[in-house]
């Protein structure tokens, strides 16, 4: 009789490969947070709802979610394919649902492959470091830097990154460690002596280094590093960097039949967990033959780390990250795993909170950030500007704020300067100008601007038709405050003049046309542009590019 090790809660079906999920913790709510060949970071609630979604210009490679000014909801670091660094915020919109937006956006040569943020100072400030195809890993102060303050160079590829402490025995307090593995298997821990980084050592694993955590697995209340590379085995190395186990991914019998099986058994990412209540940590590996492996240690100092179970694939499809978070109204913690299955699958080990706990001995703490020394920058963060996460995001952003260009040359000018190429921003262009997003206006001078609700659309549309149940607006416009000047009288006013054009004529194309009507009345066209604006996220009226296109009243 076969023991059926684990529950199988869901599979949430994905547009395209994941290569990325994690937890967001917002007060008492968790989000689970998804994306990856289609370009789209995914906000989903336990519910499996999608909260909300954000396009980006590149595959959405690494995320790490990190509270980074004390308000007790994470902010979501995220790397991607096309050399974009970009955090985000929650916001809470005047609809009660809450909205992901870009609060920095940094951009280098290559894909990025990992980021991961802590306070490696030690001075209440949290930064944020990522390492990509460029041979560089950076170092961020904090969200309001414009550039990075540290970067260290290698040989390879930055494969993997992670930030942990670790209990040194040269060291009076426990280290804030900065690991690093690259492409060619270096693997390395640098820390701040006296405000200036150093390495403590360094270690070749021999391969290349996919995964990389810190955490106790062996039970004697010291933090350990775990290493997943490419050459099949878990290695895991104490805080000297001296080896204490290697753990060999066995070879599926299924898979052994399949030319070129031998890259399968790789693992590809960690995660460690305490996922069968016994206060131990467990090491939970996803590897390239689409299985999920759990490693347990039941005995106390003890290296005696030993297959748990694992699950059984049905595609030879890669496991690219592994996250886990406490399902309250079960009392289990689930493990989430994402890869180029394209699903989101959610499963939880049979024996919670069965077991026997190990009372494992506390020889530590980990320092906490102090939120009072942080609730400062808390009001400073909610007060950034806002940044787009997208080429078509700045274009929109630069030419609302400009107005117009005269000349496309300026207009590319400035978005270079964003860090895009001009074959990127001349396809862009292109796109927008055969969409009827952009056009060439003729008036006092001659210059390019937006069609306003056609590129509003256009930045909310999805990138490819997807399973998972959108909420889509149609020609969405950008939401504006009341004009200042108006009175409530003459707001009705202008509101009752907008709805009574529209009754008549049934649809007008443009919004152009819509303010005309209205100027034609007397009114001001900034007053008319805002009360438009208004009553659309009213929903009392809508655009819409189906046939008949164009404004008009929701039904």
């Amino acid at each position: 009789m076969i023991k059926k090790w684990y529950h199988q809660n869901w599979i949430f079906e994905c547009p395209d490969a994941v290569m990325t999920c994690s937890i967001l913790k917002c007060n008492e709510e968790a989000f689970i947070i998804f994306g990856g060949h289609d370009k789209t970071l995914y906000f989903m609630d336990n519910e499996l709802v999608i909260q909300d979604d954000v396009l980006f210009d590149g595959w959405v490679r690494c995320s790490y979610p990190i509270d980074l000014d004390g308000d007790k909801c994470d902010e979501i670091l995220v790397g991607t394919g096309d050399g974009r660094f970009v955090v985000l915020k929650i916001f809470d919109t005047s609809e009660n649902t809450k909205k992901l937006e870009g609060i920095m956006n940094y951009r280098l040569s290559g894909m990025i492959n990992c980021c991961t943020a802590g306070d490696w100072s030690g001075d209440n400030n949290i930064e944020l470091m990522f390492g990509g195809e460029d041979k560089t890993l950076r170092v961020f102060k904090n969200v309001f830097s414009d550039k990075p303050f540290l970067t260290f160079y290698y040989d390879s590829w930055v494969t993997a990154c992670c930030f942990g402490y670790l209990k040194i025995p040269k060291f009076e307090k426990p280290v804030a460690s900065l690991l690093v593995g690259t492409k060619n298997g270096l693997l390395q821990l640098i820390y701040m002596k006296n405000e200036n980084p150093e390495i403590l050592w360094q270690q070749n694993v021999y391969a290349e280094i996919n995964d990389i955590k810190i955490g106790d697995i062996t039970n004697d209340g010291l933090n350990e590093i775990i290493v997943a590379s490419d050459d099949s085995y878990i290695k895991i190395y104490d805080c000297k960097g001296k080896r204490i186990k290697f753990i060999f991914i066995e070879e599926l019998i299924k898979a052994q039949k399949i030319k070129g099986s031998k890259f399968l058994n790789r693992p590809k990412s960690l995660l460690i967990e305490d996922i069968d209540g016994d206060k131990a940590n467990e090491i939970v590996v996803g590897c390239a033959d689409g299985t999920l492996r759990i490693f347990q240690n039941v005995k106390l100092n003890s290296k005696d780390i030993k297959l748990k179970w694992k699950t059984t694939p049905k595609l030879f499809s890669s496991i690219k990250k592994i996250c886990a978070c406490m399902n309250k109204e079960q009392k289990v913690k689930n493990i989430i795993y994402g890869g180029y299955e394209r699903t989101i699958r959610n499963i939880s080990d049979f024996e919670w909170e069965k077991k026997p706990l190990l009372k494992i001995p506390i020889k530590f703490r980990i320092p906490q950030v102090s939120i009072k020394e942080q609730s400062n920058e808390s009001k400073e963060i909610l007060k950034i500007k806002k940044v787009p996460t997208n080429l078509r995001g700045f274009i929109k952003e630069m030419l609302d704020k400009q107005g117009f260009y005269m000349t496309l040359d300026l207009l590319i000018s400035d978005l270079m300067d964003k860090g895009y190429t001009r074959k990127e921003i001349n396809e862009e262009l292109e796109f927008l100008k055969n969409k009827g997003a952009m056009r060439y206006d003729k008036v006092d001078i001659d210059v390019w601007c937006l069609v306003n609700e056609v590129i509003d659309e256009l930045i909310k549309t999805e990138p490819i038709k997807s399973k998972i149940p959108h909420k889509i607006e149609e020609g969405t416009t950008e939401k504006s405050e009341e004009p200042e000047a108006s009175t409530s009288d003459k707001t009705e006013e202008i509101d009752r003049i907008i709805i009574n054009i529209l009754k008549e004529q049934k649809t007008i194309p443009t919004k152009e046309e819509l303010v005309s009507s209205v100027v034609s009345k007397g009114y001001n066209i900034d007053a008319i542009n805002q009360r438009i604006n208004a009553l659309k996220n009213k929903n009392k009226i809508k655009f819409s590019r189906s046939d008949p296109r164009g404004w008009s009243i929701v039904d």
